[in-house]
């Protein structure tokens, strides 16, 4: 049986148990949680120990709570020992700046895929993979962890046991993801009875017990320290650990003060000591030898650590952090950072500390951790006198937050940069505070950056460089949020010209990528779209030549979303192919989350459901991943469709989050409006259809255009909005033969919503002309779902329409249709097929069952005319009249003409 830790026996076996399973195959994860002092280092040993006698390596990592720890610091401690390189692990698979082709969320994406694979992969035959107090772990470490444990241990289930200790509070969803916490508590009488016994070598008595429990109150830590003095006084831990250092040699109480200062675990070097004074200090068990690493000792505890520092006299603890900063080379900028802000003590310390603080702020950007880098420039901030130098360590401050996605924040610097710059007149600084968020995104944030650009605008007057082109770029993204169409393209255009006049300079290609961004933008009206398609090549081939990875990216998600919209299916198909192999090449979140948008349209296109939803769960979840806070709405639109079109969005759970936050943008309106009526939530969808209303008359010409129109006609036509109606026909009619498909889903041709408005307002050749013209677009494209819909869409306007051969058409093409529609499970498509069907054969009720000659016959009556005046309008006898009106009142079930003419009002155009 393994040994044991006094009063730790239950959580020992839990942590063997898990080992042994683990070197069985089934791989678990455990978390230790408790209080500092608590013992759960101790446990940990046990645990190690236990590893070590059945042959298991153990890899060992520790945070670090210490400003100026980099990014994954535990983990590249871990994955630096010898056990880990023995099993073939390498840190430099954390290096996110050793990943040029990626956008830095995609770099850590990555980074932390290939490294749980790593270590899954040297797990063969048993592995620990352990980590100590993570709740003073960075961010990056966790999502390390977090990935660890719920997509590799839990799912794969390698051979690896991953253990983690922490205090409370446990980090933010890390509990959930382990399935196995344990909580070690205070120590009893029976542990303190064994600690004592091993000390003194007997048992010792009643007494003896009663007064270590009465002062520790079994903490495991205080009991440690008691048992190392002379004598238990009623002490706290502090006090006691300095008391033991007061004891020590001049030279040893000189090392711990220098140690104090440096860290939680330190370099010899660092310390500068002699070997006897070194040899005293691990001999009282203040710092321990690192057993990975014979160059570094670690503090036995960080209560002890606290204890030395707080034990140091202000000056003396200014002294050490000047001779650390001093001695520490520059590879170790936070390092040096930290060492310097503490030291600030004088301007000459403040500056020198705002110069660290930079450098430390660049590193973290060469490392891709942009929040980091936000970090540093923000201490810089604080520690800077000169208000011109504080401007520009806030413009990069405004950039490193834009990076880490903290748009909000990123606005607020770029305004306080140009406060400066105007006056200075600074034109260089206002250039760069006002494109400091790319892509304009919602009207709160365009109309924040368009007050930027104005007070930029006025010190870039009548320039002619790289910089005014990309304010220039911005000018135009931000007026076609704001629809002014007109000046929006005039403006890129120039911007465009301008930027390839500097593309040599240093600053050109952004300037050119920018303005190209820009030129897609304002393009975004339907009749647009081979000039879409000429920006996305350009992009594309801009992206090669400078291995610009998101030029690349967005130069393909532009040609697969253009070539969806023209119906052009190879271009899809090889978009979609090239984007695969741009997201293989740069291994990242991006544009893989991207790719699988496409393929998962691609498959809803071709009704391939189960597919398209596979698809969309593995997009969603690589959205969360990557914090993408459009993620979760594109992937509700998505299956939203997908269960519209099989009629199942009474299951249909959508994200409340996702929700709200799309709750005021049109699109949402029309989208979400349309599905939750289908889904019989009539209040909310009266309540989006209110909202949409207005914007319906006059739908900007942006990229949003045809969901908007596609899915508000929708809403008009459920609603008889004639008005609507009205004004949607006269916008659809010059772009019918395009598609509503995008990257979001399938919809279908655009002509298909235009047969629904056409028959509402009662243009019924208009109708048919565009169902055939709808059907003819899905036929050619292989879209199933999209032909059965369509059809269905073709027979309702020849039925109503009820020219001479209409009602046979009708009926061969609603065969069609539903035969498609049962194949594919399309439920609402295969009803409504049916329905009509039954109609025109005269066996269900309804208006198709009516001849036209009758249906003309009921409008009429339904006005209130009598038998003779309805004769004497359709130049027939009144005799002829009565036999229609019977003949209708049969075949509908009425009995009267007062139910016929309600009738009427519902039924017929």
């Amino acid at each position: 049986m393994d040994p044991a830790p006094p009063g730790r026996e239950h959580e020992t076996a839990v942590l063997v148990s898990a080992l042994d399973d683990a070197r069985a195959g089934r791989g678990t994860a455990v978390l230790v949680v408790g209080e500092a002092g608590i013992g759960k280092s101790t446990l940990l040993g046990a645990l190690l120990d236990a590893a070590e006698r059945r042959g298991v390596p153990a890899l060992l990592g520790r945070a670090s709570a210490d400003l100026g720890t980099p990014a994954f610091w535990p983990w590249l401690r871990l994955l630096g020992g010898s056990a880990a390189r023995d099993r073939g692990l390498d840190p430099g698979v954390l290096d996110l700046g050793a990943r040029p082709e990626s956008g830095d969320t995609q770099a850590r994406f990555r980074a932390l895929a290939d490294t749980a694979d790593a270590l899954a992969t040297a797990a063969d035959g048993g592995l620990v993979v352990a980590l100590e107090d993570v709740h003073a772990a960075d961010d990056a470490s966790l999502a390390l962890l977090h990935h660890l444990a719920g997509e590799v241990v839990a799912t794969r289930g390698p051979p690896l046991l991953l253990v983690a200790t922490t205090r409370e509070p446990v980090p933010e969803g890390l509990e959930a993801a382990v399935p196995t916490a344990l909580r070690p508590g205070r120590l009893g009488r029976d542990a303190l009875h064994e600690l004592l016994r091993r000390r003194d070598g007997t048992g010792p008595g009643a007494d003896a017990v009663d007064t270590l429990l009465r002062v520790s109150a079994g903490h495991p830590l205080h009991l440690t320290e008691l048992l190392r003095a002379p004598a238990v006084h009623a002490e706290a831990v502090a006090p006691l650990v300095r008391r033991r250092a007061a004891a020590l040699s001049p030279a040893a109480r000189d090392l711990l003060a220098t140690a104090a200062v440096a860290g939680d675990d330190v370099e010899l070097a660092v310390l500068d000591a002699s070997p006897a004074a070194l040899a005293e200090v691990l001999a009282a068990g203040l710092l321990d030898e690192d057993p990975r690493d014979a160059g570094r000792v670690r503090w036995s505890h960080a209560l002890v650590r606290a204890a030395c520092h707080d034990g140091l006299p202000a000056a003396r603890r200014l002294a050490e952090h000047r001779r650390l900063a001093d001695a520490l080379p520059p590879d170790r900028a936070g390092e040096v950072a930290r060492h310097r802000i503490a030291a600030a003590d004088s301007a000459a310390g403040r500056a020198a500390a705002s110069q660290a603080c930079c450098a430390a702020a660049e590193a973290a950007t060469a490392r891709r951790a942009p929040d980091d880098a936000a970090d540093w420039y923000r201490r810089a901030l604080e520690v800077t006198d000169d208000r011109v130098r504080g401007a520009e360590v806030r413009l990069a401050l405004a950039r490193a937050l834009a990076r880490a996605d903290r748009t909000t924040d990123a606005l607020a610097e770029a305004a306080a940069v140009l406060d400066v710059a105007e006056e200075e007149g600074r034109a260089d600084l206002a250039a760069g505070a006002a494109v400091v968020v790319r892509g304009v995104g919602p009207d709160l944030v365009a109309g924040r950056i368009e007050a930027l650009l104005e007070r930029a605008g006025v010190l870039l007057a009548g320039e002619d460089s790289a910089r005014r082109a990309r304010v220039l770029a911005q000018e135009a993204m931000t007026a076609g949020v704001r629809g002014r169409a007109d000046e929006a393209a005039e403006i890129s255009a120039r911007a465009l010209a301008m930027a390839d006049r500097h593309a040599d300079e240093p600053e050109g290609v952004d300037a050119v990528l920018h303005a190209l961004h820009a030129r897609y933008e304002v393009c975004g009206a339907p009749g647009l779209v081979e000039d879409r398609l000429a920006v996305g090549r350009r992009t594309i081939a801009l992206g090669s030549t400078t291995r610009r990875p998101e030029a690349l990216v967005w130069g393909h998600v532009w040609r697969i979303d253009d070539a969806f919209e023209l119906g052009a299916i190879d271009v899809v198909d090889a978009g979609i192919e090239a984007l695969g192999t741009v997201a293989d090449r740069l291994g990242g979140g991006l544009a893989r989350w991207h790719e699988l948008r496409a393929r998962a349209a691609r498959a809803h296109l071709v009704g391939r459901y189960d597919v398209a939803f596979a698809l969309a769960h593995r997009f969603r979840e690589l959205g969360r991943r990557g914090q993408d806070p459009t993620a979760p709405s594109l992937f509700e639109a998505f299956v939203s469709l997908l269960h519209r079109d099989l009629g199942t969005l009474a299951t249909w759970r959508p994200d409340e989050e996702a929700m709200a936050l799309m709750r005021h943008v049109p699109v949402f309106w029309a989208t979400g409006g349309i599905a939750f009526l289908d889904r019989g939530d009539h209040d909310l969808a009266r309540t989006l259809y209110d909202e949409l209303r207005p914007h319906l008359f006059a739908v900007p010409l942006t990229n949003r255009w045809r969901p908007i129109i596609c899915a508000g006609s929708e809403l008009a036509v459920a609603y008889g909005d004639t008005e609507v109606l009205c004004s949607v026909h006269e916008q659809l009619r010059p772009h019918t033969a395009l598609r509503g498909d995008s990257s979001t889903g399938a919809p279908g041709p655009i002509a298909r919503f235009a047969t629904h408005v056409a028959r509402g307002i009662g243009e019924h050749d208009d109708a048919v002309r565009l169902a055939e013209q709808a059907v003819t677009s899905d036929r050619r494209l292989g879209a199933l779902p999209g032909l059965a819909q369509s059809g269905l869409a073709l027979g309702r306007a020849l039925a109503a329409r009820g020219d001479a051969g209409d009602r046979d058409r009708a009926r061969r093409t609603l065969e069609e249709s539903r035969t498609l529609a049962r194949r594919l499970g399309l439920r609402p498509t295969l009803e409504g097929a049916s329905a009509l069907l039954a109609e025109l054969s005269g066996v269900g009720p309804g208006a198709g069952s009516l001849t036209a000659r009758e249906r003309e016959t009921v409008a009429l009556v339904a006005t209130g005319l009598a038998n003779r005046e309805v004769a004497a309008r359709l130049v027939v006898s009144e005799r002829t009249v009565e036999s229609h009106v019977r003949n209708a009142l049969a075949k509908l079930g009425l009995h009267n003409r007062t139910q016929l003419a309600a009738w009427a009002a519902d039924a017929l155009p």
